[in-house]
Order: structure tokens, then sequence, then C-alpha cells
């Protein structure tokens, strides 16, 4: 094979050099010119001059050429770094000395092309003595004139485009690189491999740019005028207030105006922005044609007291763009702005996650490959956030991954050059804070924000090559930061010679226009009338901004707009049915333990035997004993049930029960499934197994997603990067795109490695809802346990889940002073009369207007992104009705009994995500159905167990999968679906003779009630808290009620100073003093036994961990041994 290829290679070299000589031959007969020709550079370098010599080229023109392409090779590669990029003047050079220079240095890889570039022509010296270009380069020709002969490397910098120089003059070529490589405009793409996408963007790049038009011109000189006046207008307007402007990158608004336009052209039909803070109101306006009147609104800040939210410059957007791609056709964008943090760079994986939802929305067949080229994901960063934050390098990882790819993002770094007072050689050790990217294969394409025109062909080039490749490119928008990191802070104290050099640069969009006045593109009159109505607008746009200050009418429609229980169907929410048909579970079962018939697979002996065990727990004589569904098994059936179509013909026998509203069936309709995480298809324990593979061939089955048992949805099980920052802000922007239409979870491998995306849990899933209006069904699967695998095996760290809980720990719902306060503000925006009442016929006309005014303007705009719940203002009118009647007066006092109630009824509403531990299989089953039958949208974290997985008594019974079975908030002993007890326990005293009632939660249940058994107690009943937050207070004292004379206990093995006890402590005593259900104060004290306080969440030792845990248990069991606090 080597010979062959070798040969192969021989006969190529032998054909070029016979076709260079002809072609060399005729060249000269028809010119008279003398060309010196070397055939094809690339075989010339490969293999030698040697081969010149056989194809009858001298040795001379051979070693000319060379040096000429070793010259176009030298500025390709690094005439970047010599390029005229910065406004400032400057260069990439290393500090001197000092905090900052203004010097014009340049790296040491760029000072031979630099010295080249600015000694040509006639300043070129070698060895102390001034030469021509021939010389400095080491040619040997010395005639300036000859043409030299460069294949095809060199053809794409022929000026007409075609591709078709392939000849060069020295003086030619050098003029042509410098032009091209080393002006306002710069290309880097030698670190791609691929050769055609590296000759693509040579053909693109080097071939212009073409002079824009006059038109062209015009428009982008009024956008950047209108960019710039915008900041000024805002500064005099507003001069106390935090902008975070433009001001030095002004020319950025027509360059992404300029992309959204060639966008379009290319069939883009939504583009999804991340961006952070600078700039922000600017894009808002221009780019998203946010009513200046809104931006006015949330700068003076004068808006309803009721809502919280965000600073102005996190809110994100909607919009639809209307892009005129010709004379007289307009294309609609959809242009959607993603909320973000202060947290720079967060926000990049959650955009990538929107456009997923959304491109698998439109083709989830091929998981949206077919969608890739509409929607398209655009990330603007800051230059010292985008080297500097980890963040990037994760989403970046993310880009040609089949179960993540977007089909490229492209990324605009908004350099100013300055990341707060840190200059960027102090910032990375790199000329460019892009040159992070090269890592990824993404091209970077560099331009000075002074250079309008360069800026706008810049943007073009990355839109054309995302849309060519799908994949990801770099723009380095170089440009500076007029006034300080915000408009209150003074750069002149810490960048005194930066802040002088930027007081005498004139804004670019005086420079440009006085460029277009001076080539008499307009006269002086007209851009003065151009100014003059772009104030005026301007001015009347903002005297609007009394139109977007929310009324309390409008926040009470807006903040009320869910039923609550108090009637209706989410008055079940906590206890309907979320069971199915048994037939129906068996049914799915079978179908996915075996395997395709059609293939000859040939299931591994582990799985063949997993699957055999699941099939049998299936069967009625299964049933007697324990049971023997488990954790796994459950999973899968409860993916299934929620991936069925239940209106689909096969299903019919079951359709009358799925959609009986009296059989308390919610889930009438069906979603999608995505796992995702480290290793979650075969499951980290070896327990899920959502992917099987033939022994023979290794050929991959997936069961959930090929049932064959009706039409489904799809299932996506993806093994995720070792990356838990990027995957679970990724999910969570597919969360909250795709809402109830896809089942979305997140699998840690560990519950401890969570806090590699701590940013991702405290800024978006615990508080998004709250700061912009973004709701997120996200479900997380954190494995939790103290099992002797040491301090990072063992924890998923529930007690900073349950710090972040929203409720108050010292009052029940509708008794805190905050429901009693926000109850006393509802009346009064209602608008009472003399006598203190307010009429029921009011509220509906708030709640219910005859004829609902058009507020997409205002509510697009001047609110964050909503989500699609369905919800309307008939929420808070259907429970006034049920509660008053429809006619009639309230009172204050009957008003504020109302709202207390209606804040008991709605507590799920009011959470900002759902905690719980199942502690069965079929307590996770039923969570995860009623996850997606609850008409809340809401995060839902699992503490999942890991030695449970394969537990023998860890094991539910069919039966509680069956119709009108549900989650349990709290199981006592003997409840229904405590199946375990009945196995794992003596019987117990009567209720009044119970001395001690232990809580607990999740696997700490097994070894308590182990432990009893062992020691024949039969005085000590087992409290399990299966949700955690929102806390159950209700169920929790429904079960204490049953044992007046006991103690109680909290047992945990997590340290005193993490896990639930600071949470559940006063809750629980808050529960007590509702109930007054103990005799004395001192039995209804509540003990802490567990683990002392600890700074690592576990020890490394086995047999230490062994010892602390029998001891904690015999401390929960023995009064003796129990230590209270």
């Amino acid at each position: 094979m080597a010979s062959r290829r070798i040969s192969s290679v021989g006969d190529r070299l032998r054909r070029s050099s016979a076709l260079a000589a002809s072609t060399r031959a005729t060249n000269a007969r028809e010119t008279g010119e003398t060309v010196l020709h070397i055939g094809n550079h690339r075989d010339w370098i490969r293999h030698g001059i040697g081969r010149a010599r056989r194809a009858r080229s001298s040795e001379a023109a051979s070693h000319d050429a060379l040096r000429l392409i070793e010259l176009a090779r030298a500025v390709r590669a690094r005439g970047h770094l010599t390029a005229s990029l910065d406004p400032l003047g400057r260069s990439l050079g290393p500090i001197t000395k000092g905090f900052e220079t203004m010097e014009a240095t340049t790296p040491a890889d760029a000072r031979d092309i630099h010295a080249l570039i600015t000694g040509y022509p006639n300043l070129l010296y070698k060895d102390g003595e001034r030469v021509s270009l021939g010389k400095y380069l080491g040619l040997r020709e010395s005639d300036a004139n000859v043409a030299h002969y460069l294949g095809e490397d060199a053809a794409t910098l022929d000026p007409s485009g075609r591709a078709e120089k392939t000849r060069w003059r020295a003086n030619e070529l050098f003029e042509r690189l410098r032009d091209v490589y080393c002006g306002t405009m710069s290309v880097e793409c030698n670190h791609l491999t691929s050769q055609d996408r590296k000759r693509w963007l040579r053909m693109q790049f080097e071939s212009g740019p073409e002079r824009p038009s006059e038109k062209t011109r015009r428009k982008t000189l009024a956008r950047l005028l209108r960019a710039d006046m915008l900041e000024n207008f805002l500064a005099e307007r507003f001069p106390s207030a935090k902008r975070f402007g433009l001001e030095g990158a002004e020319s950025l608004i027509p360059g992404l105006q300029a992309f959204v336009e060639r966008a379009a052209e290319r069939r883009v039909e939504s583009i999804v922005l991340g961006m952070p803070h600078r700039g922000r109101l600017n894009v808002l306006h221009n780019v998203f044609g946010k009513p200046l009147g809104a931006i006015s609104a949330e700068i003076v800040d004068d808006r309803s007291s009721f809502l919280v939210g965000d600073v102005r410059y996190h809110l994100g957007a909607r919009a639809r763009v209307d892009v005129e791609i010709e004379e007289g056709e307009k294309r609609p964008v959809t242009m959607t702005l993603v909320p973000n943090p202060s947290h720079l760079e967060m926000v990049n994986a959650v955009v990538s996650g929107v456009v997923r939802a959304k491109q698998f929305r439109r083709d989830p067949e091929a998981q949206g490959a077919g969608a890739r080229a509409h929607v398209l994901p655009l990330l603007l960063h800051g230059d010292a956030s985008f080297c500097g934050l980890g963040q990037t390098a994760e989403v970046m990882t993310l880009q040609d991954l089949p179960d993540y790819s977007t089909g490229g993002t492209v990324h605009v770094i908004v350099n100013n050059q300055i990341g707060f007072t840190t200059v960027p050689r102090r910032a990375r050790s790199s000329p460019h804070p892009s040159d992070v990217a090269k890592a990824y294969g993404a091209p970077i394409i560099h331009v000075n924000g002074d250079d309008p025109d360069a800026v706008i062909r810049a943007m073009r080039l990355a839109a054309d090559y995302r849309a060519e490749f799908q994949s990801d490119v770099v723009v380095n928008y170089v440009c500076y930061r007029r006034f300080g990191h915000n408009e209150l802070d003074d750069p002149s104290i810490t960048l005194p010679l930066m802040s002088k050099r930027i007081d005498s640069t004139p804004r670019v969009a005086a420079t440009y226009a006085n460029v277009c006045v001076a080539e008499g593109m307009l006269s002086n009159d007209e851009l003065r009338e151009l100014k003059e109505d772009i104030t005026r607008d301007l001015a009347t746009d903002s005297a609007t901004h009394q139109h977007f200050i929310p009324t309390t009418e409008s926040w009470l429609a807006s903040t009320h707009s869910v039923t609550t229980g108090i009637a209706g169907r989410e008055a079940l929410i906590t206890s309907c049915g979320t069971g199915m048909p048994l037939d129906a579970l068996k049914e799915i079962c079978y179908s996915i333990t075996s395997p395709p018939a059609d293939k000859n697979f040939e299931l591994h002996p582990y799985v063949s035997a997993m699957f055999e065990a699941r099939r049998k727990a299936m069967e009625p004589e299964a049933q007697v004993g324990t049971g023997r569904i488990d954790w796994a098994t459950a999973e899968a059936l409860a993916f299934a049930s929620i991936l069925m179509h239940p209106d689909d013909k096969y299903w019919g026998k079951h359709v009358a029960w799925w959609m009986n509203p009296d059989e308390e069936a919610p889930l009438g309709s069906h979603a999608h499934v995505r796992i995702s995480g480290q290793d979650v298809v075969r499951g980290t324990f070896n327990h899920r197994h959502a992917a099987v593979y033939c022994s023979r061939t290794s050929f991959e089955h997936i069961p959930l997603d090929n049932m064959g048992v009706g039409s489904q949805n799809r299932f996506i099980a993806a093994n995720s990067p070792l990356s838990e920052h990027a995957v679970l802000g990724f999910e969570y922007g597919f969360s909250i795109e795709a809402g109830k239409e896809a089942l979305t979870i997140w699998e840690a491998q560990f519950g401890d490695f969570a806090n590699n995306a701590q940013v991702i849990i405290d800024q978006f899933i615990c508080s998004g809802e709250e700061r912009w209006g973004q709701r997120s069904n996200l479900v997380l699967l954190l494995p939790h346990g103290y099992e002797g695998q040491g301090p990072d095996h063992s924890s998923a760290r529930p007690e900073r889940w349950l710090a972040a809980a929203n409720d108050d720990p010292d009052a029940l719902p509708g008794n805190a002073a905050a429901d009693i306060a926000f109850a006393e503000r509802t009346f009064e925006a209602l608008g009472p009369d003399a006598d203190g009442f307010v009429y029921v016929e009011k509220i509906k006309m708030i709640l219910q207007p005859d004829e609902v005014e058009d507020t997409a303007k205002t509510e697009t705009f001047a609110r964050a992104l909503e989500s699609s719940d369905g919800s309307d203002t008939s929420g808070m009118w259907e429970d006034i009705k049920a509660y008053f009647g429809s006619s009639g007066k309230i009172h204050r006092r009957d008003w504020i009994r109302y709202m207390r109630r209606r804040a008991r009824a709605s507590f799920m509403t009011r959470a900002n995500f759902v905690l719980v531990q199942p502690s069965t299989p079929a307590q996770y089953f039923h969570v995860l159905r009623r996850h997606m039958s609850s008409p809340h949208t809401k995060p839902l974290v699992i503490l999942t167990p890991k030695t449970l997985l394969h537990h023998k008594y860890c094991a539910s019974k069919l039966m509680d999968f069956a119709p009108k079975s549900s989650f349990r908030r709290v199981i006592a002993d003997g409840d229904a679906g405590d199946d375990v007890t009945r196995h794992e326990s003596i019987p117990l005293k009567p209720a009044n003779e119970i001395k001690r009632v232990v809580l607990c939660t999740g696997k700490m249940y097994y070894q308590l009630a182990r432990q009893r058994l062992a020691k024949k107690i039969d005085d000590i009943a087992i409290v399990r808290l299966e949700q955690l937050f929102p806390f159950p207070h209700d169920a929790l004292a429904r079960r204490l009620q049953r044992y007046p004379n006991a103690h109680l206990v909290w047992a945990q093995e997590e340290p005193k100073n993490m896990g639930y006890w600071a949470y559940v402590a006063p809750r629980i005593a808050t529960t007590e003093r509702a109930t007054r259900t103990r005799a004395t104060s001192d039995i209804s004290r509540l003990r802490y036994v567990g683990r002392p306080p600890a700074a690592s969440a576990a020890t490394g030792s086995f047999a230490i961990h062994t010892t602390e845990t029998a001891s904690v248990i015999n401390q929960a069991l023995d009064a003796d041994e129990m230590h209270s606090v």
C-alpha cells in the first residue's frame, strides 16, 4: 500500500511538471515575457529543489518562488499581529514598564513582518544597507518585473475574486498581502485542520473587499449615528444612572444589524442572543426595536413596587424583526435576548440549550439537525471574560457533539481592551483574547471598531461561514471604552495614559460622517437634518415612558394568573393519582426489555439477566413478599408513560381512563424525554442501561426510543462530556424553551460534583423565575448517600439547596408576615371605597376585561422572557368567584382571609423549586409523572440513591403503580406505599404508646428500619420526609397527630452543619406549634441525632465511616445513647 502511494505521488509530480513546462512555453510565446515557473508549489516544498530541475525550471526561479510562498504564508499566519486593529493606534507588543503603555510595540513573532511593512518600499535595510524588496526577501532574481508562478494558494489573492491570478511579482504580492491582512481587518485560519474551510475563508476574505455602495454607506451612517446619539441622549437625560454604555464601540450596532440581514439572506429564521451588560440597552433599542420609552421607564425605576425582577441591563426580550433582503422583499427574524446575571459568560450554555430546543421542536426525529441552518446562536463577550473564564472553553467543547451541537455559534468579542481596571497584558498570556478559540477549530476574524465598513464586512463573513459549515466562528471586534466601567467611574485614576488618548480620539460616528461628507455622499445640511431627525425621534420615543409603567391593575392580572387550588384541578396536585393501568405497564415493560428481533441481536449476559428480572417483576406471583420492581425499572416505566401518546389507536382501551378526570389522572398529554450527564446511558452505578449493545456487532439499541407499542415521542439519552457547568446550563436552557413539551433531566455522576455548576444553580435554577419570569421544568438527579466513599462521593449538598428555599421557616404558608402584608397591599391596589369595601365586579373588570388590550410591544420588551404555561388572568378570577361568588362586595378582613387561604393553596406555585428524596422506586415513578402533570413549571431536584439502586428491599410492588396511587410527601409506618416496613419491622404498639418518632429522609430509613427489626423495638415509629421543599407542613402534621405521647428525633447521616437539620428544625417546630399535639413542651422538643459538625462532608476512612454510622443509628433508636440539642 505504501509503495502504491509513493508511486502515485511521483506520477502526479511528473504530470504537474510536464504541464508546468508546457504552460511556461505557451505564455512566453504569447507575451514575450520571461516567466520563471516552478510547478505546483506544494510538490516542490514536499520533494525539494531536485524535482524542479527535472521539470526544467531554474534553481534560482524555484528558490525565489519558494521565498514568495513563504512570505505569503508568513503574512497569512502572523499578519494579524501587526494589523491596524486598535482604534487608539497601539499594537500588541509586550508590556515594557509600569502598568500601562501607549507605545506601538509588536510581538516578537511578528517583528519581521512589522519591519517589512513599515520599511517598504524605501526604508528596507539588510546588513546595514538599504535594499530593494527582492533583496530584503532574499530573492536571487533582481528584476522586480519578473512574475513568478505561485500556484493555487496565491490565486485566492486575486483582487477580481475569480482566483485565476497565479503569477505574481514580488512587489505586487507583498502589497496585496499587506492590504488584505495588515489593515483594519484580518483573519486567522491557519490553525484549522480542514483545508476546505481554509480555502473557503481565503476565497471570501482575500478577494475583497468591494467598496460598499453609496446606499449601503448612507444606511451605515444613519445606524451609526442612531447608536451614538442614543448613548448621548441617555447620558444627558439620566446623568446619574448606570447604563454600561457602548461609547467607543458604537459601530457594533450597524455590525449586528448587518449580521441579522445577512443571516436572514441565509434563511435564518430565529436568532438567540446572549450578551453581557455593556451595550445591552443600545442593542435592545436599535437591534430589537425596544421602545425607548420602555428603556426610560426602567432607568428611572418608576415601576410598580410589587415587582422584584432584575436591573435593566440583565433583562431579556423577544422581538420579530422584518429584515429587508431586497427592494420590497422582507423576511421575519425572531430575535430572542436571553436574560443573564452579572456573572459573565454564564449565559453562554443557556443560549446553546435554548437554540437546541428550538431546533429540536422543528425537527424532533433528527434531534433538530434539519433546523440547524434556521436557528442561530449569537454570543457577545467581553475580552477579559472570554479568555479568563472557563465557561467559554466548556461551551465551545459542545459545538460538534451530536447530542449538543447547535450548528455553530457566532461569537463576537467586544474587545475594549480593558477588564474593569486591568489591562490586557495583565489579564491574559496571549496577544488576542480570541486565542482561546483556536483550540476548538474556530476561525477568528479581527476587525478595528473604528472602521464601520470593515465591521460590517466582518459580521457578514461570520454569518456566511456559519451558514456554510455550521461551525463556530469568532469575531474579535477591537474597540475601546470611552468612559469607566460604568458611567459613574473615573478611569483616569488607574489608566491615565489611555484616558488621555481616548479623550483626544474623535467618536467613530463623527469620523465616518466627515468621510461621507468629504466624499460627496451627502452635504453638511443633509447631515444636520439627519441628526435633527434622530434627536427628535429619541425625544418623542422617550416621552412615552409613562405608557410602559405597569399599573397596579396590570400587576394584579399578571401576578395572579394561575389557579391555586381553592377551586379546580390544581386542588388535587399534591394527591392526585399518577398511577397507570397495570396491563399497560406490563406491555411497556415487555417491550423495553426485548431486543430487536429483526437484527439477530445478542444481549450481554448481564443485561439479558437484568431484563429477565424486570419482566418477572411484572408478573402477579412476583408481588408476593417484597416485590421486585427496582429503581431502574420504575424510572423506565415513568419515562415510557410520558413518551406514549394516550390518544393513539394502540392505547384505545386505556384512553377512557387516561382522559377521565374522575379517575384523577391529569397526565393526558405526552412529551419527549431527554436525559443528559456523564455516563447516563449505562448509569454511573450500572443500573439504567438506556441503550444496550449487541455483543457480536456492537450495534446500539435504545428500547425507550423504539417501544413499538403505538405512537411515541423521542427519547434521548446523552452521555455528556466531562463538564458540569456547561452541560447543566445547556439543559437549563433546553428546559426553558421546551417547557412541558419535554421532560428534561440532568444527572450528576455523583451529587458532589454538581457544585462545579454552582453559578448555574444559584443564578438561574433557583432564582430565574423571580428575577426574569423565566420558568424551567428541569429535573436534576443528584446521587446522594454516605457509603464510605469519602468526602467527594457522599453528599449532593442538600443544605445548599435548602438554604435557597424561598419559604418562611417560622410560619405556615398564609400565616407569614410577608403573606399578610402582601394581602394588605393587594387590597389597596384594588382601590377600596370609603367604607373599606372592594366590589367583585371591579375585580372582574381588572382580571377579565371585555376587550384585552394588545400589549404585545410593552410586554415583549418591558418584561423578561415569558414561559408558555398557557395560563391567563382567569386564574385569580376563578378563585375569587369560587370563594366570594360572582357579585357583591368584599371587606378588607374577608379579603385578607381569602388571600391567606390562597397562599396556603398556592404553596407549590410560590416555591422557587421542588426538592424531594424518594425512598422507593414507586415514589420516584410518581414524582416524575407528577412533575409533568402539574400546571406549575418548577425545577425539580431529586436526591437519588446509590446502594439502594441494587438493594433487596428498595423495591415496590406492582400495585404501588396502579391508578389512583400517587406520590406521597410524607410516609409513616403503615401508610399506603410503605411496602418496606411490612417486611422490615415487627408489629408496633398502638400509636398512643409510641414513645419516640424518628424523622428522617432517604436511605437513612432503611438503616433505621433494619436496626429496629434486629433489636425488636416496637415503641419507636419512623416517619420519612419524601418531599423536603416545599415543606409538607400539612402532611407531617397529620402523621404527628397519631403519636401524642412521643418524643421527636431528627436523624441524618450528614454532619450537623450540613444535610437537613438547619432547614427542618424550625419548620418542624412551626408544624408542632400549629398542631399543638404534644402534652408538654419537654416532649415536643425536637432532638438531633447525626454526625457532629465538620468542615469536610465525610471521612475518607471506611472503618471510621462504619463506626460513625452505627453510632448514629444506635443513638436514634436507643434513649440512653441519644444526644439531644
